[in-house]
């Protein structure tokens, strides 16, 4: 999110403004993409050591208890091949997989540290809050004001009185902890007003991206419940751990060719997000449902190609718009808030594939579900997603504004531009008698 930077309320800037428009999406795909990078290179990682610590000839059957607990195969999948090339011993895998986690621990330190350091707020986060807290300032003092006038009335009816300082400290606390008490109160009430506005002018918005990206994980996480099918196609019945391994950054370097993909068109006003994510739910949906439908009757072939095609197609689409798009469509004081929402319907999603996929009998219905919630998810993204593909970011900070000071339907700018709306949020305008 810190990448998204739109413009500033400086005129001067209006050029910079427009740039960072129009390069907006690819930044932050492109900062997104490091999670294909690593996917990738935790593969690659994982294929070294294996090939690095791979042991020739076959396997003994003749050793004693001991030796056949640490000389087990690390697959229990494949443990009636012959691995008759090479085999890996128990304890072995059991370090490579510490090594992995251990790389992982220190990337992570290594962000965190970074994050602190280095990495600062947005520029267009900085300056509302800066506007946020001009605008309370400016509360605080008329209600000073206000209450430095009843003081003074007080005072003339009461002149000359001197109370003791023992009741003046006693009268001052109580006045501190009264006042401290409103401003709670104040704030509680404006949290709760700046709430329920947000679900009334971009409730749809929320409801979009969140059961998008509750569909999409469904599809995306069943999609990797039914990846060692695909897997094994390519490499074979008989295939090693390392072979295994190979075929999956194999994968892992196609779908980051989609991440890149995504962030190279997402910008153009001929596809931009709306148009990405749902395309890109089709495609997948579509393939996914070849595989449901035909996959007894396809070569191990054509369904190595159709998942590679599923890998990148989810990738250059509704993987990262659904990332994306949360992170534009709403308010910068509610972005935060609303792509955590959204993220966390994701992974809702996650749960739901992962329990629903275990009452799946046949591969087949893996494919069905999966295809089935994309062509759902590409619905919902018609219905409920606006694309802001050339929308200047501050023209939403500008209509929040306006809908906190109760003039909403004052404002006529580009945010409300029928270009700019979802197709129920352009339905609910024109309910109101609003012309498009």
């Amino acid at each position: 999110l810190v990448v998204l930077s739109s413009t500033n309320n400086d005129s001067t800037n209006k050029n910079t403004s427009s740039s960072k428009t129009m390069t907006r999406g690819r930044e932050v795909i492109v900062v997104f993409s490091m999670q294909g990078m690593g996917i990738l290179a935790n593969s690659l990682i994982l294929t070294f050591l294996l090939m690095l610590t791979k042991s020739k000839g076959q396997q003994q059957n003749d050793y004693d208890d001991d030796n056949n607990n640490q000389q087990q195969q690390g697959d229990d999948d494949y443990n009636n091949n012959s691995y008759t090339n090479q085999y890996h011993n128990q304890i072995t895998l059991l370090y490579i997989w510490r090594i992995i986690y251990a790389i992982g621990l220190a990337i992570l330190i290594y962000v965190l540290v970074s994050r602190i350091r280095h990495l600062n707020e947005s520029e267009v986060w900085t300056q509302d809050r800066l506007r946020r807290d001009e605008e309370e300032l400016e509360r605080q003092q008329q209600r000073q004001q206000k209450q430095g006038g009843r003081l003074e009335e007080g005072d003339g009816n009461t002149a000359g009185f001197v109370p003791p300082s023992i009741f003046a400290q006693d009268k001052k606390m109580k006045e501190e902890n009264q006042h401290q008490q409103q401003q709670l109160m104040q704030h509680e009430q404006q949290q709760q007003s700046e709430s329920q506005l947000l679900f009334k002018h971009y409730g749809i918005r929320l409801f979009g991206t969140s059961i998008t990206w509750l569909l999409w994980d469904i599809a995306f996480y069943g999609n990797k419940l039914f990846q060692s099918t695909f897997l094994l196609a390519l490499t074979g019945e008989n295939a090693t751990l390392t072979q295994i391994s190979g075929a999956s950054a194999i994968n892992a370097f196609v779908a980051l060719l989609g991440y890149y993909a995504a962030a190279l068109i997402v910008d153009k006003p001929t596809v931009g997000r709306l148009r990405l994510q749902q395309t890109g739910f089709v495609i997948t949906g579509t393939l996914f449902l070849i595989c449901g439908f035909l996959s007894e009757h396809l070569s191990s072939t054509t369904l190595v190609i159709i998942y590679l095609g599923s890998s990148f197609f989810g990738q250059c689409g509704p993987n990262c718009t659904t990332f994306l798009i949360p992170a534009e469509v709403f308010p910068t004081e509610m972005r935060t808030v609303c792509h955590g929402i959204s993220a966390s319907a994701g992974k809702l999603g996650a749960l739901i594939a992962s329990i629903l996929f275990t009452f799946a009998k046949t591969d087949n219905a893996l494919f069905l579900i999966s295809g089935y919630t994309s062509f759902a998810a590409a619905m919902f993204t018609f219905l409920t997603i606006p694309d802001l593909t050339t929308l200047d970011l501050y023209e939403i900070d500008k209509q929040w504004r306006m809908i906190l000071n109760g003039s909403e339907y004052e404002y006529d700018g580009a945010a409300v531009d029928p270009r700019h709306l979802s197709y129920l949020e352009r339905r609910k305008r024109m309910n109101r008698g609003v012309v498009m």
